[in-house]
């Protein structure tokens, strides 16, 4: 067993042996204290690469944000559903990300008016870096189609899976 005496000695031979390299110490100490002191306040998730799911900036709407869905099918308008598997959620937000934006003089837009719908809600609770919000999306299963905002998008078949393995496992009511 060491005394107190040996291990003060010790350390102290340890920080002279640093004494050869002062410059390095240094500006080591000062890189750490420049990390703890400016790090948390300078990290958001908007300053993370954009995110380009559905051509919404990262600082409105972030994929690993976004925890709940929720679902009015147009059959049934009076019957919501919600969904909460978080690891689903994350896999349609990934699978939206490569959605196609169609333009407004495609034909395929000219024909949703008579179509089922399905209006989800993407909800967002609230965190240090951002307020709860909900965001609306139109899903057209039978073009597989969404709406998001005023934009439409052309999805593709894991998204159209992944809703659908969604809407089955969705829950009566809504969330609290």
């Amino acid at each position: 067993m060491l005394s107190f005496s040996s291990l003060v000695f010790s350390w102290r031979m340890r920080l002279l042996s640093l004494k050869n390299h002062k410059f390095t110490v240094i500006l080591s100490i000062v890189l750490l204290f420049a990390i703890l002191l400016f790090g948390p306040p300078v990290f958001k998730e908007s300053w993370l690469d954009p995110f380009s799911t559905l051509n919404v900036p990262n600082r409105e709407l972030h994929p690993r944000a976004i925890n709940k869905l929720g679902m009015i099918n147009s059959d049934d308008p009076f019957l919501p559903l919600y969904y909460t598997n978080e690891a689903l959620i994350q896999e349609l937000m990934r699978n939206l990300e490569r959605s196609t934006p169609l333009s407004s003089s495609e034909p395929a837009l000219l024909a949703l008016e008579n179509q089922k719908i399905m209006y989800f809600t993407l909800h967002r609770e609230a965190s240090r870096f951002h307020v709860e919000e909900d965001y609306a999306l139109q899903y057209y299963p039978e073009k597989g189609i969404i709406r998001f905002g005023r934009q439409f998008f052309r999805i593709n078949e894991a998204s159209i899976y992944t809703f659908s393995q969604i809407a089955s496992g969705m829950t009566t009511g809504w969330w609290k």
